[in-house]
């Protein structure tokens, strides 16, 4: 089996296993676990922990892990030297166990205030750097370009709403007390309405911006094809300029 073939079963094996298990399933999963009484389901496959339970919880790492490294074999990367390649199995690993790591039950805010920080800076520095590639290197791609940035200010929101939700120091789900007593849970459900949709529209237009390159990469390409089979056909005696001499 060659590499490329290898990559596109890691990534159908890695995609099928997210698709079915983390969203098709809890369809049916997530009302029974949120309506059964714990104790009824205490002793069988859906217990917390139990079989079912633990193939729901690792389709996210397992899954995401077996997708990226098809898509990395599909793409050749593995021809990109044993640093890069390192750093690409050091990072899957990484992110892949993140998932089920819990790295603390409690709330500490100077902790939030220096993440909320550092993501104002990155994210102040993407868009430098977004305007300089532009400026340096030029555009191949107008549309890509602009759901690129799309795509960052909708992750932007997504961060900030998130805090917001957490955080919020007029109420914020680490604050409960204060949530009950003003009776603004149902604000915070949409809050989470909001996070969703902003997650879903950044991702989209991240899509289409990498669409939107595809196609200028797959368009170039078939240009470069079509001006190397004129010349060699030129070189050959078969262009227009060998009739007649």
């Amino acid at each position: 089996m060659s590499t490329r073939n290898l990559g596109l079963v890691l990534f159908s094996a890695g995609g099928l296993y997210i698709f079915c298990a983390s969203w098709l399933a809890m369809w049916w999963l997530a009302p029974f676990w949120r309506n059964a009484p714990a104790d009824s389901i205490e002793e069988t496959t859906f217990a917390f922990g139990g079989p079912v339970f633990m193939i729901i919880a690792l389709s996210v790492p397992v899954g995401i892990v077996l997708a990226s490294l098809g898509m990395a074999l599909y793409s050749d990367f593995g021809q990109a030297g044993w640093k890069l390649n390192g750093l690409l199995a050091a990072g899957l690993i990484f992110i892949g166990a993140s998932v089920l790591v819990v790295p603390t039950m409690a709330y500490y805010p100077n902790m939030f205030g220096m993440i909320g920080g550092a993501i104002v800076i990155v994210f102040l520095l993407t868009l430098w750097y977004w305007a300089r590639v532009r400026i340096e290197l030029g555009t191949q791609s107008q549309l890509a370009d602009v759901f690129q940035l799309f795509s960052y200010l909708f992750f932007y929101l997504t961060a900030t709403t998130t805090c917001a939700l957490l955080g919020n120091p007029f109420g914020g789900l680490f604050f409960p007390e204060t949530i009950l007593r003003e009776a603004s849970l149902p604000y915070y459900y949409s809050m989470g309405t909001k996070i969703a949709m902003y997650l879903a529209l950044g991702w989209l237009c991240n899509l289409v911006s990498q669409y939107a390159r595809y196609r200028v990469a797959f368009t170039k390409s078939l240009a470069s094809a079509d001006s190397a089979t004129h010349f060699s056909g030129t070189d050959q005696g078969f262009g227009p300029d060998s009739q007649g001499t």
